[in-house]
């Protein structure tokens, strides 16, 4: 007779999520929408690769892509109030 193995066998592999995919794309769409919520889903996404042991490069372009956009945005409203109209006097 085989030994008991607890009657439900080895327990199953979960498959990886798809949730830090889904939030990395997202952050990656948020980047010309509102590139800070691309920083946080980026994050978010980043930690939940590293949950799951798996790579998080996606992830890390969300994250750094909604950083770079958002400092892009930030120079340009700086450098246009800067070149703004002339004041005639």
């Amino acid at each position: 007779m085989p030994p008991d193995r607890g009657g439900y066998g080895a327990p199953q592999p979960r498959p990886p999520s798809r949730t830090p995919l889904i939030l990395s794309i997202a952050g990656i769409v948020c980047w010309f929408i509102f590139s800070p919520a691309a920083i946080v889903l980026g994050l978010i996404a980043q930690g939940q690769y590293r949950n799951q042991g798996q790579r998080d490069t996606l992830a890390k372009v969300a994250w750094i892509g909604g950083i770079i956009v958002l400092a892009l945005g930030i120079i340009l409203v700086v450098l246009q109030h800067h070149s703004g109209p002339a004041h005639s006097g």
